[in-house]
């Protein structure tokens, strides 16, 4: 975020401009007159800096340029102070502060014009507090940075999900009181169950029961929101201070493709198919990167230079400076340097398993995880498990497996601690036993 501060070039008969406010954060901008007006030569003293003023190193001060310092003294005051004010404004996390208008309201309240009425959320029940939770959603920041629209998709889905569970219920809202942990349980229950309507007297599944990662996810956002009321002194729910509305989470089960079979989808023929062509590179570059699609989506031309890529990761803002792997190279030059990634990370999750699957990669693959709150053990081909982030997991694997430092792997990866890097890590523990068999090989050969 930044407030900046800059001349009109309109001047009037005193020569004075009018200083203009800029407000910009991410893709937001909002600019605004102050009201406030300066000599051009003397705009670097009303911005803050004393050094610079028409009257460093003159010796004779006439009585007018005393009467110059003394105005501009009184701009400086009254910019610093509209400055402060809509810093404090920017405090307020509820704040939408997407166009000029906030700007303007932030000037007009300095003035007491009267045009700027704060208004203030009309917030008295659960789901009015769900809804501007997630209406306000773009406004507010984490870590500094604006809301990536797939959290806000995620609020989304879960304000859906509390909506369809208290229809179920017969209830259009709650009150504050209403969220104990007999709702807290009760709304885990519908995440964890199968919903079905029937049609023409047969049953039609319209809610499918979650996993329990899904599960947590849902309570994680539903307990976000809880706590943004509470922070705002919209509500109290005494069961977030006992800690009782537990996230769920479990480690589960997932599959990596190791290097000869990255080789053998590297060497299937799709000039047949060439949007399986295109997939399948991008997957290529995925596990030979380690990046997210979010990341490899982004890079262009510029951030590729003396054999190495280097940008900051989306997620989590982190700097990675990522080798050129040979495949990566060979599929960058078959491509210009533009990277195919014209399709979403939804598409590229259906296909890739296709492409998998005309690949020969049908090996057995059993998963374990719970589901409807309960465990379920899924024994399937390895290209139904398949996805875009497995490309992630591929790369953290193989270069854990060929014996690379895991701090070294974690650098390029962008992990910043050992534990988010290890669950990505998917060797079996016969691999575990042949990666230790080898280093004491290592260790112990005479």
């Amino acid at each position: 975020m930044a407030i900046t501060f800059s001349l009109s070039t309109k001047v009037d008969n005193k020569g004075l401009s009018e200083i203009l406010i800029r407000y910009k954060s991410g893709i937001y901008s909002a600019r605004a007159k102050s009201g406030i007006y300066s000599d051009p030569n003397w705009f670097d003293y009303v911005k803050g800096d004393n050094s610079k003023t028409p009257l460093k190193g003159k010796k004779v001060v006439t009585s007018l340029m005393q009467d110059m310092q003394t105005y501009h003294s009184e701009q400086k005051i009254k910019l610093l102070e509209i400055n402060t004010l809509i810093s404090d404004t920017l405090k307020d996390k509820s704040t939408d502060r997407t166009n000029s208008k906030w700007l303007l309201g932030c000037i007009d309240r300095y003035y007491q014009r009267g045009e700027y009425t704060p208004k203030e959320p009309e917030v008295s029940s659960f789901f009015q507090l769900v809804t501007h939770f997630v209406d306000t959603a773009h406004t507010r920041t984490a870590d500094g940075r604006l809301l990536s629209k797939a959290s806000i998709l995620q609020y989304k889905s879960t304000q859906k999900n509390l909506k369809e569970f208290a229809k179920k219920l017969g209830r259009k809202d709650f009150k504050f009181s209403d969220i104990d942990l007999l709702f807290y349980e009760k709304f885990v229950e519908y995440l964890q169950s199968e919903v079905s309507v029937k049609e023409k007297g047969e049953p039609v599944i319209i809610k499918k029961a979650y996993a329990k990662n899904t599960v947590g996810k849902n309570i994680k956002i539903l307990k976000s929101v809880l706590y943004y009321g509470q922070a705002n002194g919209i509500c109290y729910i005494p069961a977030l201070a006992g800690k009782k509305l537990k996230t769920l989470w479990e480690d589960v089960d997932s599959v990596y493709l190791n290097e000869t079979e990255l080789q053998k989808l590297k060497n299937k023929d799709f000039s047949e198919t060439p949007y399986l062509e295109r997939v399948r590179d991008c997957f290529l570059l995925l596990a030979w990167t380690g990046c997210r699609f979010s990341d490899l989506s982004k890079i262009t031309k510029t951030d590729i230079k003396d054999g190495f890529i280097t940008f900051r990761q989306q997620k989590t803002n982190n700097k990675v400076t990522i080798p050129l792997h040979p495949v990566v190279v060979e599929i960058l030059e078959k491509y210009s340097y533009n990277l195919p990634t014209e399709m979403s990370n939804q598409k590229i999750n259906e296909y890739i398993k296709v492409a998998c699957q005309m690949a020969g990669l049908d090996c057995v693959e059993t998963i374990t995880r719970t589901v409807g709150g309960k465990l379920v053990t899924e024994t399937l081909e390895k290209h139904q498990l398949v996805s875009s982030h497995t490309g992630r997991r591929s790369f953290c694997t193989n270069m854990y497996k060929r014996g690379l430092p895991t701090l070294m792997i974690m650098s390029v990866s962008g992990h910043t601690t050992e534990k988010s890097f290890l669950k990505y890590i998917k060797v079996k523990q016969e691999e575990h036993a042949g990666l230790m068999a080898k280093k004491w090989a290592e260790m112990y050969k005479k």
